[in-house]
């Protein structure tokens, strides 16, 4: 079996492009001079944004689901499994599903204070919290 070597190819990244978020009206394309228009992507390295939320426990009541809690300290993925579940979730906060999902990475630095409360609030009952 031969490998093919593409240079065009973002190494490290699962998704090759950024799809158009479904929330925003617009969208950034590269015009050229020719009359071309060409999404033109670079492999630019990974950011990280900041975000303050109240919670950090989430509850779903998804029959589907083996756990009724999660929680996640983090919203986006370097590791870029292009089967991710959240992906589509990145679109929340303007970015696109695709590449930005991977090099956009959005750090809810104030996650232990939240488990913390959580954990400690009135009337408490432990239960599972997937992560």
């Amino acid at each position: 079996m031969t490998h093919i070597k593409n240079n065009a190819y973002f190494k490290g990244r699962g998704a090759q492009v950024n799809t158009h978020n479904r929330f925003l009206k617009t969208s950034y394309v590269t015009e050229h001079e020719e009359g071309i228009d060409e999404f033109m992507l670079e492999n630019s390295v990974t950011q990280l944004f900041e975000e303050h939320p109240k919670n950090i426990v989430s509850n779903s009541k998804s029959p589907d689901l083996p756990f009724s809690q999660s929680m996640n300290p983090y919203q986006g993925c370097e590791h870029g499994c292009l089967y991710c579940y959240a992906r589509n979730s990145h679109e929340y906060y303007g970015f696109s599903a695709g590449l930005d999902f991977e090099r956009k990475i959005i750090v809810k630095r104030n996650a232990a204070e939240l488990l913390e409360t959580f954990l400690n609030r009135k009337g408490y009952v432990p239960s599972t919290i997937f992560k």
